[in-house]
């Protein structure tokens, strides 16, 4: 039997990963202790992975040492592939409990790592990490800033392409979910270099969808679009609207998870983005997404700066699609866009 394991299955990374390794795995097990609700108030459920008819659901928490190891003691050497997935995602709430932030996203990796290591040492297991590992970082970079926009001098060697994984980790500020995330970040990497693990680290930027919470803060696409079709104002913080950000679908996020699972890299870490071409500024998206709807997107504009928030990143995924060649993003802007569009225009919503 031929199985795959997927933390934080009930999330947007998560939740695609069970829905796209279904059909090519025979079990898909979750483990996620959905805890989204406590997070985020009941805006925060996004659990739909039970509709797969080959899942098998499992609601332990990854802080669980015992739990965790009794789900894949169970499967064993049938796992062929990890995803982890399982975070907490927000920055303002890591910021009030960090003890609790950092527990589920630093320690949760170390825990579901030494499990996979003892019960089934072969499987491929790919960390979803985050471009907030370098924190403000981006901001030393040579910006220029122009009408609608942030954007990278064009003379700077990371202008065509974007940000490469050469850029530093030190020296930079930080929130504490970019905290918990590096040091989960690390630690898979040790854990492929030192212990030989087939792990590969995916440093994320504005992952979306369809699956996405509808919540303020978390996933700024779906929530701009979701503010745009019930007509209340969209909270667009600092930089004046100009911050860039490349952003890539979740389907195409775990396809990249598929392709290195077909052929890993121990220890290796990827930038995972949609590039140069997806990306945009807030105010570009805005405009974006009236021009391909008609829908006027209100917006409210606070200058309150946040804690490390660079005004521009693009990531470069060149260094993962020299290694994994049959890899591009599918899904462009317009789609991500026309899609979140539909999803919100016919969701039957109750919370606000």
């Amino acid at each position: 039997m031929d199985i795959a394991v997927v933390t934080g299955s009930a999330g947007l990374v998560g939740g695609e990963a069970v829905r796209r390794f279904a059909p090519r795995f025979d079990l898909v097990v979750g483990i996620d202790d959905e805890p989204r609700q406590e997070f985020f108030g009941p805006a925060g459920a996004v659990a739909e992975a039970r509709r797969v008819p080959n899942y098998r659901h499992h609601r332990v928490d990854v802080r669980d040492q015992a739990a965790v190891d009794e789900v894949l003691r169970v499967w064993g050497a049938d796992v062929r592939l990890v995803v982890h997935a399982a975070g907490q995602p927000g920055s303002a709430w890591s910021a009030e409990r960090p003890s609790i932030g950092f527990g589920i996203n630093a320690v949760g990796a170390v825990t579901v790592l030494d499990s996979v290591r003892r019960h089934c040492g072969e499987a491929v297991f790919a960390l979803v990490s985050t471009t907030e590992v370098y924190g403000d970082a981006p901001d030393a970079l040579p910006l220029v800033e122009t009408a609608t926009r942030w954007e990278l001098d064009p003379s700077h060697r990371f202008h065509e392409h974007g940000v490469d994984e050469s850029i530093r980790l030190d020296r930079a500020g930080r929130t504490f979910l970019g905290v918990s995330k590096l040091a989960a970040d690390l630690v898979a990497q040790e854990h492929g270099r030192q212990l030989g693990m087939k792990v590969g680290v995916f440093r994320c930027g504005s992952v979306t969808g369809t699956g996405q919470a509808r919540v303020r803060g978390h996933g700024f696409v779906s929530h701009l679009v979701r503010s745009a079709v019930r007509r209340v104002p969209y909270p667009v913080v600092d930089h004046g609207g100009k911050q860039v950000r490349d952003v890539l679908d979740a389907r195409d996020l775990v396809d990249a998870l598929w392709q290195f699972h077909l052929d890993p890299r121990p220890g290796e870490v990827y930038h995972l983005g949609g590039g140069r071409e997806r990306g945009a500024s807030v105010l570009e998206l805005i405009a974006r997404y009236e021009h391909l709807t008609g829908v006027e997107v209100p917006f409210d504009y606070s200058p309150q700066p946040r804690v490390a928030d660079p005004r521009w990143w693009i990531g470069d995924t060149r260094k993962f699609r020299r290694d994994y060649p049959r890899w591009s993003p599918a899904h462009g802007l317009d789609d991500v866009l026309l899609a979140l569009h539909r999803h919100w225009s016919e969701a039957d919503e109750v919370v606000a």
